[in-house]
């Protein structure tokens, strides 16, 4: 038996696998090759689409099923197959009330850039003047659009409803999440101070994991995680051991078992040296 083949290890991208604005580091590459030489199991986790994860992630051995769209996919990477897909959801009585809401933080939110994922890809409805400048170095499929061809959620579902804004214009987001109770639909969280999401409730990186828990890949499996942001809370709780990065956010940290070292310190080798190899906090 290679003496990892029963630890599973899934990590955020942004800001805990890649600093921000970085890339993979050779020592980060280094550690998740050996982990996964010596029977290892490695998956990622992120708000991110397959498509772009790719410009990110390539050349890394990935076997685990790995969750996207801030857990609305679990996804098989070696197959490039969605194996399960939350969508958000309508009621029967009202199945356009996501593009009436869109319509809405339109006129709320003048300045924000406004973006609908779908399966195939990212959607914006919102002026180009204003777009996120992250965009230009993402590298999946970025259409601009009107809202109209995407009016119908049944037909195209909605993997993901994505606004990027100054905080003070999402805090006014959020009080009209409540006042449409939107949040009767969905889950809504931020991923980092200027971006709120939106996705289904049963969708998030925690429920996810505990979809992978269920198959094959994952049974039987000590599960490590990995993440800095709140969007990671809940994936660092249901995994046996959760790890913050030491750049994470407090409450990521406090709902974290164990905090590491900062995202550029390379945090997948620390993981390697401090907790895999001496089994620290590793429950069978």
């Amino acid at each position: 038996m290679k003496p990892y083949e029963n630890i599973l290890l899934i990590t955020d991208l942004d800001g805990t696998l890649v600093p921000h604005g970085g890339r993979v580091s050779d020592e980060n590459r280094r550690a998740i090759e050996t982990f996964t030489a010596g029977g290892g199991c490695f998956g990622i986790a992120t708000g991110r689409t397959p498509e772009d994860s790719v410009g990110f992630v390539k050349g890394l051995p990935i076997q685990a099923p790995s969750i996207f769209y801030n857990g609305a996919m679990l996804y098989d990477w070696q197959r490039k197959t969605p194996l399960c897909v939350r969508p958000l959801p309508s009621p029967p009585e009202d199945p356009a009330c996501w593009p009436r809401f869109a319509a809405a933080c339109q006129q709320l939110l003048p300045t924000a850039c406004i973006e609908i994922y779908t399966a195939d890809g990212c959607h914006i409805i919102t002026d180009p003047a204003y777009d996120d400048p992250r965009l230009a170095k993402e590298f999946f499929h970025i259409v601009h659009t009107a809202l109209a061809p995407l009016s119908n959620p049944q037909e195209t579902p909605w993997l993901k409803f994505f606004v990027n804004d100054t905080p003070a214009q999402l805090r006014r987001l959020e009080a009209a999440v409540h006042a449409q109770h939107m949040d009767a639909l969905a889950t809504t969280f931020y991923s980092e101070v200027n971006y709120f999401e939106f996705v289904a409730k049963d969708a998030s990186k925690g429920a996810m994991l505990k979809e992978l828990r269920r198959l094959p890949a994952g049974s039987g499996k000590i599960i490590i995680a990995a993440g800095d942001f709140l969007n990671d809370n809940e994936m660092l709780r249901a995994a046996d051991v959760g790890v913050a990065s030491g750049n994470a956010h407090a409450a990521t940290k406090a709902a974290a078992d164990l905090v590491g070292c900062a995202a550029s310190d390379h945090l997948m080798a620390w993981i390697l040296e401090n907790v895999i190899k001496k089994r620290a906090f590793l429950r069978a």
